[in-house]
């Protein structure tokens, strides 16, 4: 499917963000980019982007983005970028022929909106609008949206200054080429250049349709919507449905605030990964030195490096970095880490009280927590799409049981306990999955 995007503005409220709008960075990411990859996750290939204000900067970065994306991307350029959208549209009139995606540089979405788009039949001369219907939406600017009155599918009316509406303009189209007619007719008769302009043609004769939408979406228009647009990304890496308690209600809340300041950095997520895998050794050598105040400061950097272990991947989503060797690779130094924490747990309790018992039950810690995790994958599959009772077990609460025990100067308690929760858990796993076959 073919997308245009209009990227030819100037954006003086946002200036405080960047010189040119489009090349704003959103955690680390520019808008456009966010764009482009949000129409791409929705199934858009080709790629048409209209420059203005500043279009040599935007126009290289574009190219460098095709060539990372091996995406194609053909530029068009908009001299008279002080007008109207609709003007910038215009200029695509003869370059795009069939039924395209028509999207704004500034409005970030979710890419199940432009699925949803493109499962639409348009009629020849017709345009649809994803419109947002949802009136409590908190991420609308109320003053500056533009307003959208439909009835049965149908745009009846649509602008910024209206009184009866029903919904909002989320600035995703899908269009035929009418749009190209409707525009130059609302700049000739009506001397308009907006795209509400054209749309308000096409609603004349019915042509202007409508598709219900309530999913997320955000015009970054100035810099209270650009502080919404970055509380929300930040929010959705909250709550994922493997966290623990441990992680949901402590680890994430701070490992975001770490990540929104590591993604403007040119810092991958397997050198987050390698980072913490690092804290983790450090921690596990401080337990086996044997006084109380290295069992404590390996307790707080175990626990450390757990938070910044939930950053790798917050760092990969916000950057568009995810891979399923990283969540792998990850993995692999997570199960490293833990072997050498409960070991080096398991050292500093054995030179306390130079028990054999103290030996075995490192052992069964150790061995439990592999466990564990090795059913994980198997089990949260079938868990899924089911209310699961109770607290997930997992590593969140494996690190966060060491460094209780760490600081409390209890190593012992807490290595039978996790040797007693690890391997519970993974026996419960193993009878729930044999039920299930």
């Amino acid at each position: 499917m073919k997308c245009l995007i209009i990227a030819a503005g100037q954006g003086t409220r946002l200036k405080a963000k960047g010189e040119v709008k489009p090349l704003v960075p959103l955690l680390g990411v520019p808008l456009i980019e966010r764009v482009i990859r949000s129409a791409i996750e929705g199934g858009a290939d080709e790629f048409y982007v209209v420059t203005g204000y500043e279009g040599e900067q935007v126009t290289c970065f574009l190219k460098q983005l095709a060539k990372r994306l091996n995406i194609a991307v053909t530029l068009i350029r908009n001299d008279e970028w002080q007008k109207e959208n609709g003007f910038s549209v215009l200029k695509a009139r003869g370059v795009i022929e069939k039924p395209f995606l028509l999207l704004m540089a500034d409005h970030l979405f979710d890419s199940a909106i432009i699925r949803s788009l493109q499962k639409q039949s348009l009629n020849e001369g017709e345009v649809l609008l994803a419109v947002d219907t949802d009136k409590d939406n908190p991420l609308i600017d109320m003053e500056d949206v533009t307003k959208v009155c439909i009835q049965d599918g149908h745009i009846l009316n649509i602008g910024k200054t209206i009184d009866d509406f029903n919904g909002f303009d989320t600035g995703l189209f899908l269009c035929t080429p009418a749009i190209f007619e409707a525009l130059e007719c609302a700049c000739k008769i009506h001397n308009d250049t907006t795209l509400s302009a054209a749309i308000r043609i096409l609603a004349k004769d019915k042509h202007a349709r409508s598709l219900q939408t309530k999913g997320f979406w955000i015009d970054v228009d100035d810099e209270k919507a650009y502080q919404k647009a970055e509380k929300t990304l930040l929010d959705s890496l909250q709550g994922k449905s493997n966290d623990g308690p441990v992680a949901r209600w402590l680890n994430r809340p701070i490992s975001t605030r770490l990540s929104k300041i590591l993604v403007n950095f040119n810092i991958t997520p397997n050198q987050i990964s390698c980072f913490s895998f690092i804290l983790s050794m450090i921690a596990a050598g401080l337990f086996a030195l044997g006084s109380y105040w290295f069992l404590a400061l390996g307790g707080i950097i175990a626990q450390f490096a757990s938070i910044i272990d939930g950053s790798d991947g917050e760092v990969a989503r916000l950057k568009y970095l995810s891979s399923d060797y990283g969540g792998w690779f990850d993995a692999v130094l997570d199960r490293y880490a833990d072997a050498f924490l409960l070991f080096g747990l398991t050292w500093h309790v054995y030179s306390q009280h130079l028990s054999p018992w103290a030996l075995g039950i490192g052992f069964l810690a150790i061995i439990g927590s592999f466990m564990l995790s090795y059913t994980a994958d198997k089990y949260d599959k079938l868990m899924k799409n089911r209310i699961q009772k109770g607290v997930r077990m997992g590593r969140d609460i494996r690190v966060f049981l060491i460094f209780l025990g760490a600081i409390s100067n209890q190593p012992y308690l807490v290595l039978i306990v996790i040797a007693v929760l690890m391997n519970l858990e993974t026996i419960r796993r193993i009878v729930i999955c044999q039920n299930d076959r």
